[in-house]
């Protein structure tokens, strides 16, 4: 792991201060103004990210979210009025947000912005550790990001999460083989994404198994053999109208829907429509299926998608996962950043001033590009230059929030997919998969907040509800 610190200060207010005593310079209105900076409260803002690449253009091939913070970060201390402020920047490794973030609760070093994609994040928000950000989200930010978006951002009504960028997961389609079984007419205009219908969905299916007769050709990937296998088979779980979740938050997949569902799986897998043995195989062994033309369908999102059309030019092209509605549904990885309230108020308040102050700019906002804005007018700007933009944007609609603002969701996928395991081995049905299902994630869900209320009690919070941060509540926005 490697940690990288950088310290930015008020240069100017620094400089000023410095002249004043040495008797050197200026007016007495000027120096009256810097030495008042001497009156300022002095705030240190712990700020910590992943290494999360942000290659916004070609000529920064290797640009990262830290880089945003550090520019950011360098104009918001030099033109900040209502505080002296210095910045501590931290990147960790993914596997090390336990160390860099967890174990730093309650201590100097705890973080107080986070660059956001965690799967920990509704634990944070139900242990009270995030501040909500609605005081600095002003009407025009709002209406620049599409509400489905902040929806995913919100707990109770309350925003704890500002939504930088995101990736969207769909289905990538080999328009080739889709022409070959005679499918023409399911495949999009350019510029389109694929809505089908389940019904449409399965009449495709079973055209491109009767069009791919080579050994080792698949119509549909599938697979289960470890905790990736939960996002993509949650989605085709929707795919006879099942929500997964119940109204309280808990895995409801035994409801009729889902248990159809799972028994369509399974049919699939009778019919060799996934690939034989997909309790075995990883996402990566079906994207290099895609890749290679033994796939007609498979998961994935921009990067995936520039890969296949833009470096190994193939013919594709993107479609949602299947529902009852012909709409279809997407899920979305959102990316933002997130304050921590650490029982200091100015620290809060400065912290979520730098986070707005970050949506101040377009060149603060073009590192967004790198995957998909969630700002419109930067999307508009860009959506000629930027290839799929505008596509993806549009399809923000028919996205659902995966994670369901579930706690102990690495728990989740630790048992979700042992159940998908004992169903495509056929050791159980489809009921009995269902049962299996509700009731392992479940388990893992009560888990999660049980240690939530530990963690509470020892706080001396005495709840695992979500608090609304009033304690950071600030109303003014950072000047740009």
């Amino acid at each position: 792991m490697k940690r990288f610190f950088g310290i930015v200060l008020a240069g100017a207010l620094a400089c000023g201060l410095a002249f004043a005593l040495v008797g050197c310079g200026g007016n007495s209105e000027e120096q009256a103004s810097k030495g008042n900076s001497a009156d300022k409260k002095q705030i240190t803002i712990n700020v910590k990210c992943p290494p999360v690449t942000t290659a916004y253009d070609a000529d920064h091939p290797d640009a990262e979210i830290m880089d945003l913070f550090q520019e950011a970060g360098e104009r918001f201390a030099a033109t900040y009025e209502d505080a002296e402020v210095t910045f501590n920047y931290t990147k960790f490794q993914y596997v090390d947000e336990k160390a860099q973030v967890i174990d730093k609760f309650d201590t100097p070093e705890a973080a107080d912005v986070l660059f956001a994609g965690s799967f920990n994040l509704p634990t944070y928000i139900r242990e009270g550790r995030v501040a909500t950000l609605d005081d600095v989200i002003d009407d025009e930010l709002r209406a620049d990001i599409d509400e489905a978006i902040w929806q995913q951002c919100m707990v109770d009504g309350a925003t704890y999460t500002m939504p930088f960028y995101q990736l969207q997961n769909t289905f990538m389609v080999n328009a080739d083989l889709m022409r070959a079984a005679g499918l023409e007419q399911y495949i999009p205009a350019d510029g389109e994404i694929a809505q089908w219908s389940i019904d449409e969905f399965n009449e495709i299916l079973q055209a491109l198994k009767a069009s791919m007769t080579t050994s080792g050709t698949f119509p549909l990937a599938f697979y289960a053999s470890n905790n990736q296998g939960d996002t993509h088979v949650m989605s085709l779980l929707r795919a006879y109208g099942a929500s997964i979740f119940d109204d309280e938050g808990n895995f409801n997949v035994s409801s009729p829907e889902g248990v159809q569902a799972l028994s369509w799986v399974s049919s699939l897998n009778e019919q060799a429509i996934i690939p034989k043995g997909a309790e075995n195989l990883e996402f990566i062994s079906n994207i290099e299926l895609f890749n290679n033309g033994q796939m007609a369908i498979c998961p994935g999102n921009m990067v995936n998608f520039r890969a296949v059309v833009d470096e190994m030019g193939m013919d594709a092209f993107l479609a949602n996962f299947p529902d009852p509605t012909g709409s279809g549904i997407a899920t979305t990885f959102l990316n933002g950043f997130t304050v921590f309230d650490n029982g200091d108020a100015d620290k809060v308040k400065v912290a979520k001033d730098f986070v707005r102050f970050i949506y101040s700019d377009d060149e603060f906002l073009r590192y967004a590009l790198s995957s998909i804005p969630v700002n419109e007018h930067l999307v508009e700007q860009n959506k000629d230059q930027i290839a799929y933009l505008d596509m993806y944007t549009r399809n923000s609609q028919n996205t659902v929030d995966f994670l369901n603002n579930t706690p102990n969701w690495e728990g989740v996928r630790a048992a979700f997919y042992p159940n998908m395991q004992d169903l495509l081995r056929g050791t159980k049905t489809a009921e009995e998969v269902a049962a299996g299902i509700d009731e392992s994630c479940n388990a893992a869900i009560a888990e999660g907040l049980k240690e939530i209320e530990a963690s509470n009690a020892a706080r001396g919070a005495g709840s695992a509800g979500a608090t609304n941060g009033s304690s950071g509540s600030g109303t003014t926005q950072a000047s740009s």
